[in-house]
């Protein structure tokens, strides 16, 4: 391999690195989790492709190789300590592969770890660098104002993000992170400028992008860029000379200080009340729902931890924990969770004590390595400002993380900025390098051969991490697509899920749970029985692998004991919920659908049983006081109901469909018209509710209010005219129609 033919390599792997900044605005609408997937497989290809290259050029060419430095060795060690909690862990597939609502895992860490070698072993010198923060600086003004056409409505906000502007991250939380860094990026370019355009652009883009964070409304985020800005500016104010740069320093400090201040006392008023973001702070208590819900999370990761304390449960396994130790009050949140958000937590689930003082030692030898190169440069010309900056943002990124966790973009950014300081601690050794004669390259058969068996190794890689999970994603999106269209051609949608399982990739967990979302569905519909049947035959067996690959995870079993109910498989029904119940024992969804069981095989001292539990986990809880009340009903425990109802509903008529079944079926037919009263009370055009209630009415014998019900039905809707008028003739003729 010629000297001009690595070159070419060495410039195409150098632009490669240059252009990944873009892979932040990658949003993929043929695949599944758009905002996700998108990016990472983007990522993960094109990193591919650089390794690949870097392997070459590093094979040939000495000056390609990495240089040593404690960054390096702690994020080494960090991705060994969690090959290893993988390779012990609870789940070493779900560990390695992740799914696609997340795509982090070992394989995410390995790919980010091999960003990170192929960066610090080619970008050797200023000038690339240089290029790679400018590159960034483009990347973060384009993202900021695309923040502000979300927040003036030129551009959609996604669903999940409300009014919270989230750029195309699709979560506001990711954006206010990217931007945080972009943010400390542009005042790190301002001092390190010479040009007086050039600082002027990047104090113009500095000032640019900080609302944006405040747009996201994400408050750990917020919270950490004033504390980061805070801790810049003391660091100034101890350790620069200049006193006009003191003075400064301090201005801002206080400056911040009272606007603090202000907003406290502001926190009352209509203008604050009237505000998203200011409202979000000053919500902010140790006893508003999301915080409380972190403190409870927290305690639970700690129980999970004191259980595997050394290498923990394994990346991505966080869910077995949230079921395990999982606490009632929580029924407040969405019913599962993967993350303890908390950066802290999350190590120790995913790789134990281990795990966390690996990841933490990245910060202590970053942190070294940067204020050594001051300490060692104050007299000549060491400046304070990268230190200064680069500390500033590290504490606004952990004080992020300690409320939310990391996402690609995030560890992206944050490997390339540590690439930096790794380069930065490293420049005199670099330098001793290049002043040797470089070894000339070699052309020998077995250097050759290792390229082309790189080069080769790589494609196959490239097919089994990014083409088929890449493809199965698209046959999945597709999948749910023909669901929403063509829903009941039950034969066309099993064929698009076989597409997805043909694949054999990590997608399939995903694809069994949506094709038994719609198994659920598709027997509540008027299609045939024999497609009904085929439906959920297809999708009990996909459900029944699930749990044989994942016996731990209670989310699985309750999958399948749906599946096991709407098949009138009552005994793997039971057995599937109790399987769910010993992993979980504190969740009270799986104690309703135990209830249930019960009272369709009329052991209703069962379904009591199960109630009272759940209700006595957390009796603020009204859907289990309903539910215990619905079962007490139904054992003819009146009284019981009545004073569950009083307490939690302030009345014993509760305008709930869910209490109807339970009057009806033994018979208080007094109190299903009371609740259907209660019902229309509330919507009083809804046709069917004075339909229902003229049924009940004639329940009671009361034939004159029936008509009267069904007439009021005939104004509402015309279109029932001919069908009741039919009834009321049928009950004037003192027949039940």
């Amino acid at each position: 391999m010629s000297t001009k033919t690595l070159n070419i390599l060495g410039y195409i792997v150098k632009a490669g690195i240059i252009l990944l900044p873009l892979t932040a605005f990658i949003v993929s609408s043929t695949m599944f989790f758009p905002y996700i997937t998108g990016k990472n497989f983007a990522f993960r290809i094109t990193v591919e492709i650089l390794l690949a290259l870097w392997v070459v050029l590093a094979i040939f060419k000495r000056e390609y190789r990495p240089a040593i430095s404690p960054i390096l060795y702690a994020v080494t060690i960090t991705v060994v300590v969690l090959a290893l909690a993988t390779m012990f862990g609870a789940n070493p597939y779900r560990s390695f592969w992740s799914n696609y609502e997340r795509m982090e895992g070992l394989l995410g860490h390995l790919h980010l770890f091999a960003y990170f070698l192929v960066l610090i072993s080619v970008f050797k010198g200023a000038a690339d660098w240089k290029k790679m923060f400018y590159s960034l600086a483009a990347t973060g003004a384009a993202m900021a104002l695309y923040g502000y056409l979300q927040f003036y409505g030129v551009l959609a906000i996604s669903q999940q993000s409300g009014p919270r502007v989230d750029g195309t991250f699709g979560n506001a939380s990711y954006m206010a992170i990217f931007m945080v860094f972009q943010v400390f990026l542009a005042l790190f370019l301002f001092f390190q400028s010479e040009q007086r355009w050039l600082k002027a652009l990047f104090a113009a883009l500095f000032i640019f992008e900080v609302p944006v964070i405040f747009l996201t409304a994400t408050r750990g985020a917020i919270l950490g860029l004033l504390g980061g800005l805070v801790l810049f500016g003391l660091l100034l104010v101890i350790f620069n000379k200049s006193r006009s740069v003191k003075k400064v320093s301090i201005g801002v400090i206080f400056g911040i200080i009272l606007l603090a201040g202000a907003f406290w006392l502001a926190r009352n008023t209509d203008f604050v009340k009237n505000n998203y973001v200011l409202t979000r702070f000053s919500d902010l208590s140790l006893q508003e729902r999301t915080v409380e819900s972190r403190f409870t999370i927290w305690g639970m990761s700690w129980q999970g931890f004191k259980e595997y304390p050394l290498l923990g449960y394994g990346i991505e396994n966080y869910n077995l924990v949230f079921n395990k130790y999982y606490e009632p009050k929580l029924w407040r949140q969405e019913p599962w969770f993967d993350r303890s958000h908390n950066v802290f937590f999350d190590w120790l689930i995913a790789a134990g004590a281990l795990g966390l003082l690996a990841y933490l030692s990245i910060f202590v030898s970053v942190l070294y390595v940067l204020w050594k190169k001051y300490v060692q440069e104050r007299g000549l010309s060491g400046s304070i400002y990268a230190p200064a900056i680069f500390t500033g943002l590290f504490a606004a990124y952990f004080f992020h993380n300690f409320f939310v966790f990391d996402n690609l973009i995030s560890y992206y950014l944050f490997f390339t900025v540590i690439g930096f300081i790794h380069f930065q601690g490293t420049q005199e050794a670099i330098l001793e390098e290049s002043k040797q004669k470089s070894r000339p390259a070699e052309f020998g058969p077995a250097h050759m051969a290792a390229a082309v068996s790189v080069i080769v190794a790589m494609s196959g890689v490239m097919y089994f991490v990014n083409v088929k999970p890449v493809l199965a994603s698209q046959a999945l999106l597709n999948a749910l697509r023909d669901v929403s269209t063509e829903g009941q051609n039950v034969d066309l949608i099993l064929r698009d899920f076989d597409k997805v399982f043909a694949y054999r990739s990590f997608g399939t967990g995903e694809a069994r749970e949506q094709l038994s979302g719609y198994a659920n569905n598709i027997v509540k519909s008027e299609v045939p029985m024999e497609s009904k049947i085929k439906v959920l035959t297809a999708a009990i067996k996909e459900m029944e692998d699930q749990a044989k690959n994942n016996p731990n995870d209670a989310r699985t079993y309750l999958f399948l004991s749906s599946l096991y109910g709407y098949g009138g498989k009552t005994t793997d029904t039971l057995v599937t919920l109790n399987k769910a119940l010993e992993l979980s024992p504190k969740k009270q969804q799986i104690y309703f659908l135990l209830a249930d069981v019960y009272i369709s095989l009329n052991q209703n001292d069962k379904a009591v049983e199960m109630m009272r539990i759940a209700y006595n986990l957390d009796q603020s809880y009204d859907a289990a006081a309903l539910g215990l009340a619905m079962v007490e009903i139904i054992n003819d425990n009146q009284d019981n109901a009545d004073a569950l109802l009083k307490k939690h509903f302030g009345t014993i008529v509760v305008a709930d469909p869910k209490l109807l079944t339970a009057y009806a079926r033994v018979g208080r037919y007094d109190r299903v018209r009371d609740v259907w009263l209660s019902l229309i009370e509330k919507d009083p055009s809804n046709v069917q509710y004075h339909i229902s209630l003229a049924a009940t009415y004639l329940k009671l014998e009361n034939r004159a209010m029936s008509v009267k019900e069904l007439e009021k039905a005939i104004v509402l809707s015309p279109e029932f005219k001919k069908q009741g008028e039919a009834l009321i003739s049928e009950i004037k003729a003192g027949r039940n129609p």
